[in-house]
């Protein structure tokens, strides 16, 4: 299967999120790895923006909403991906069954770094924890350690009129003064490359699993839509304190 490939610079949230959605309003499929130019608070669409103010570590940060549910991410020390699909895939058609494929090539690449991750069954969690990263659900991505359980990938789909999907999601990489709480994956590794390795890696990975043929996207061909974006939502603060 083609699938477009866009790896970016490290951008803003306003812009990070308004690029996720403009790939999913655009029909194709495609997989891209990002990172942020500053340390933000991504909230999810159901979160109150209150709730933020809680959490004293990253209280300085600046904020933008998902059009994803979930919990609140920290985006620091930390890789996020997403996919967008047409309403039409077939690795659309079911939520679970879409985190835990893409979750379970992340776990195959960990392995080879000695990471030995799994897929969070059906114990009780949290649910309603402020950070997305102290909440647990299944199919989520966990270290399980001394008697103790470290989420340290989870993810959050967002699907629009039409049935495609927009799946994105945080791997956690190591400890943030913007939240001291959470661990990465560097505490559980002596090992752990550089992240344009990791994203190497794990693009590999993922191309074996799901006998993807990547192509190179070209991210100008969706300005128009993304600055649209920006400006009518992510960059608005009705947007953001919406609830």
């Amino acid at each position: 299967m083609n699938i477009d490939y866009l790896e970016d610079p490290p951008l803003d949230g306003v812009r990070n999120m308004a690029v996720d959605e403009a790939l999913l309003e655009s029909g194709r499929p495609v997989f891209r790895f990002y990172r942020w130019s500053e340390t933000t608070v991504s909230l999810g669409y159901f979160q109150r923006y209150a709730e933020r103010n809680a959490h004293s570590p990253s209280c300085l940060a600046p904020v933008v909403r998902r059009r994803s549910g979930g919990g609140a991410i920290v985006h620091d020390r930390e890789l996020t991906y997403s996919l967008t699909l047409p309403h039409d895939s077939p690795l659309a058609a079911k939520r679970l069954a879409l985190y835990e494929a893409v979750h379970r090539s992340f776990i195959a690449a960990l392995s080879r770094l000695g990471i030995t991750a799994e897929l969070y069954g059906a114990e009780q969690g949290i649910k309603d924890a402020f950070l997305c990263f102290q909440r647990f659900s299944v199919g989520d991505v966990v270290v399980r350690h001394g008697g103790g359980t470290t989420k340290i990938l989870g993810s959050a789909q967002y699907r629009n009129g039409t049935g495609s999907v927009l799946q994105h999601g945080s791997l956690l990489l190591d400890h943030s003064v913007a939240a001291p709480e959470l661990n990465g994956i560097m505490q559980f590794s002596d090992s752990i490359p550089p992240v344009e390795e990791l994203i190497d890696a794990l693009k590999s990975r993922l191309a074996d699993d799901f006998f993807w043929n990547f192509q190179s996207f070209v991210p100008g061909t969706l300005e128009k839509t993304v600055a649209f974006l920006e400006e009518t939502r992510y960059a608005r603060r009705d947007w953001t304190c919406r609830k």
